[in-house]
């Protein structure tokens, strides 16, 4: 028996699938991975200012290549999911060539990612911001501490509320450990997914107030000054879901729009707006505090209960 993912055949289908990233010089790509560089540290000074949470822990960050995003991406959801779930026949091989297809679209897509468990590291993702700066025609490095906060905002978070990482590995154990040596593990894992629906709902919730907030405080940055072009031009580019959300939205056979996070960011500019970041922040104190699927759809409902 093999683990429920071949890891190995996800990166090799994600590295030979995914294009390298736009064409420059080696002068010009070793000046952007410096200002990217020094973007993170600075991204992380407007995500502490901002969102009034201090950092208290360490983090390394890795300005990256494609291929190195999809390795360190790999090793965080590997790391994410439940060991020792392993399951008979091909199972394994078609798992890890579905995700690494999705990596490799991932790859041309997503900008950056913050790794809580196979790091504690941020990482940015080069080509591709070099990419979509381009193609957007945005300010190098307007746009990079815009990407930057965001990402810094979720370490943040982490650091905070450290239970986090723990409840998602344990609500995705509840998932998959039954499937074990199963012949039909990936056609139960989707039908599994789907009637746990109470784990299924905090899951959901936990990743959208994330995501929510992260988007809420990039959008706060005043030093940003081409910010509402960024936002106009990136918002209509398309919706830049989480590397984490994606594939496990396609592992699990979810609709996109189930791990969607719009709802996510109203629900925490609803809240800021009413009781102010430091109030918010109460809610990365505890698992309880976080809102039900109810409250993040209606967020006067969760300042009735916590308030």
């Amino acid at each position: 028996m093999k683990q429920f993912i071949d890891w190995d055949v996800a990166l090799s289908t994600a590295k030979t699938l995914m294009p390298a990233g736009p064409a420059i010089s080696g002068g010009e790509a070793a000046r952007i991975v410096e200002e990217l560089r020094i973007a993170g540290g600075q991204g992380l000074v407007e995500a502490e200012k901002i969102s009034q949470l201090a950092s208290i822990g360490p983090s390394t960050t890795l300005v990256v290549d494609r291929a190195g995003w999809a390795k360190a991406v790999s090793q965080n959801f590997q790391a994410m999911l439940p060991a020792g779930i392993e399951v008979p026949g091909a199972v394994p091989l078609i798992a890890g060539a579905e995700l690494g297809a999705v990596l490799a679209v991932l790859g041309t897509r997503v900008l950056g990612q913050f790794d809580p468990y196979a790091g504690p590291r941020l990482l940015l993702n080069a080509p591709t911001i070099t990419q979509i700066r381009g193609e957007l025609n945005l300010n190098a490095r307007d746009f990079y501490l815009w990407i930057a906060t965001h990402e810094q905002t979720h370490r943040l978070q982490f650091e905070h509320a450290p239970w986090i990482p723990g409840v998602m590995k344990q609500i995705l154990g509840t998932i998959f450990e039954p499937l074990a040596g199963s012949e039909n593990s990936k056609l139960e894992l989707g039908a599994r997914f789907k009637a746990m629906k109470s784990e299924v709902s905090e899951l959901t919730s936990i990743m959208s107030v994330l995501e929510g907030h992260a988007m809420v405080v990039m959008n706060d940055v005043t030093s940003i000054g081409s910010i509402k072009t960024i936002r106009r031009r990136f918002e209509a580019r398309g919706e830049n879901r989480s590397v984490i959300a994606a594939l496990l939205g396609k592992l699990l056979g979810v609709e996109a729009k189930a791990l969607q996070y719009k709802r996510g960011a109203k629900f925490v500019r609803h809240i800021v707006d009413e009781i102010g970041y430091e109030g918010f922040n109460t809610i990365f104190t505890s698992r309880e505090l976080f809102p039900s699927a109810d409250e993040l759809d209606h967020p006067e409902r969760w300042l009735a209960r916590t308030r």
